[in-house]
């Protein structure tokens, strides 16, 4: 039965409109890429869970945001540095709220900047940290781009992080908690 219903549910995606994100008046939209792995309906159920692509939800990355047209992909392969500490941990990257891709846009502009990417980072629950240094993978950051990266918070509204290095396609982020994180470009 479970088989049935995910079978019904791939090819209700494949042949007709893209399936609406949870957040209620989010034009956020799941569509499956014409590369997509649709052999293994767990994965494909896993990743319109979590409002992604396939290929974002295998590779722990956000590719393409709605209200975003060009988008710097952002992803996280493991290797967090914990309060100094090499581990082999992963923070998992999921697509954010619309309303703080607007707010992110808003903050970009005060600073004269564009934004990149937004993101909304999931730490394990159980990790306490002081600072994780965390390498993002962001295809097309290039050494020395002037990228600045702010968390969201409801009661401080956006606040910076330290870059503690901008190198070709990685931007590493001293971060002290988990959340919604906007990569912004600014003027040098």
């Amino acid at each position: 039965m479970k088989k049935l219903l995910v079978c019904t549910l791939l090819a209700s995606m494949i042949f007709s409109t893209p399936v609406m994100a949870k957040e209620v008046g989010a034009p956020v939209a799941v569509y499956l890429e014409d590369s997509s792995n649709v052999g293994d309906p767990d994965i494909t159920v896993a990743a319109i869970e979590e409002d992604k692509l396939v290929g974002e939800y295998m590779n722990n990355a956000v590719m393409g945001i709605w209200a975003m047209d060009k988008v710097t992909p952002v992803a996280q392969g493991g290797g967090v540095i914990v309060d100094g500490v090499a581990t082999n941990l992963t923070f998992s990257v999921l697509k954010p709220e619309l309303s703080r891709v607007y707010s992110a846009k808003e903050l970009a502009s005060g600073l004269g900047g564009c934004v990149l990417n937004v993101v909304k980072i999931k730490t394990p629950a159980e990790l306490r940290f002081n600072v994780a240094n965390v390498n993002f993978y962001t295809p097309g950051i290039m050494a020395g781009q002037n990228v600045k990266v702010f968390r969201f918070a409801e009661d401080t509204g956006w606040t910076e992080f330290h870059v503690s290095q901008v190198r070709q396609d990685h931007v590493v982020v001293d971060m002290t908690a988990g959340g919604i994180l906007a990569f912004i470009e600014v003027p040098a």
